[in-house]
């Protein structure tokens, strides 16, 4: 008897060894924000950023199945895999989980949703009203979060360059600017990174 439930228990955790505990959507959101607000300055000050930093593109955990989607139209979606199609993402990521889950990128990869916090992916996807309180905890938590990665992807006694994308990753974070989110790259270009 106790064989059967130990082999019991043994099936049940084999089918949900493949759970993976992160946010799809919540993580595609704050790698659009690198992409938008971070990745621009990187390329321009010519860093690369190194491989033990969370928002180096080798540890999102989704990056890989995120880069075979290909949209062929705007009700149409394809698995780069297997080339299946789909009517809408949801249903290519839903594919992903069921039939790809084999190829996420689980070898010390990080789920990028837990940065959602210090990258502020709320704006972006719109789920929180602006009449939200603020939390005092969170926003020390967001706060010492957003620090830590700024001094790890950009260690400021590295490179001038490093220095410089540190300041800019902290002031587009944590909100020092007090104008629209889109205008805050192109204010921090003329600012930080202008020759002086």
């Amino acid at each position: 008897m106790d064989f059967e439930k130990s082999e019991s228990l043994r099936t049940l955790e084999q089918e949900h060894a493949h759970e993976v505990h992160c946010s799809r959507e919540r993580s595609r959101a704050a790698w659009q924000i690198i992409e938008k607000y971070l990745m621009p300055f990187v390329k321009q000050e010519h860093y690369e950023i190194p491989s033990n930093c969370r928002l180096h593109p080798d540890n999102d955990l989704f990056r890989d199945q995120e880069e075979h989607k290909v949209q062929l139209d705007i009700n149409e979606w394809q698995c780069g895999y297997c080339k299946n199609s789909f009517r809408a993402e949801m249903f290519l990521d839903q594919h992903f989980d069921n039939r790809h889950y084999n190829l996420l990128n689980i070898s010390g990869s990080k789920c990028l949703a837990d940065l959602c916090g210090a990258l502020h992916c709320d704006a972006v996807l719109n789920t929180k009203s602006s009449k939200t309180k603020c939390n005092p905890a969170a926003v020390a938590r967001n706060h010492h979060l957003c620090e830590g990665l700024a001094n790890s992807c950009f260690p400021i006694n590295q490179s001038p360059s490093a220095r410089r994308l540190n300041e800019a990753f902290k002031c587009i974070l944590h909100g020092y600017l007090h104008t629209d989110f889109d205008a805050s790259p192109y204010f921090l270009s003329d600012s930080l990174f202008a020759p002086k």
